[in-house]
């Protein structure tokens, strides 16, 4: 959980943005279209699939990154050790 404070931050606060964004420019009506398409039946899978492949594309980078920084201290053999945990 600790690895992943920065990427529930920044979600939290993107969702917020979002909301308020959303709040102090009703002027645009396009919200409306955008929540008739997603509250559709056949539409639900894929809007509760979103942030789950914003989730496993932000822990596939964070676990590529570490594992480009063990190789570029030369501890090549310890990766496979990382991806045990």
């Amino acid at each position: 959980m600790g690895r992943h404070r920065a990427f529930i931050a920044i979600s939290v606060l993107a969702t917020i943005a979002t909301f308020f964004a959303w709040f102090f420019n009703q002027r645009w009506h396009g919200w409306e279209e955008i929540m008739k398409m997603v509250g559709k039946g056949d539409n639900m899978p894929i809007a509760g699939l979103m942030p789950l492949i914003i989730f496993f594309t932000y822990l596939s980078l964070s676990e590529g990154l570490r594992h480009d920084r063990l190789i570029r201290q030369g501890r090549e053999a310890e990766i496979l050790d990382e991806m045990y945990k």
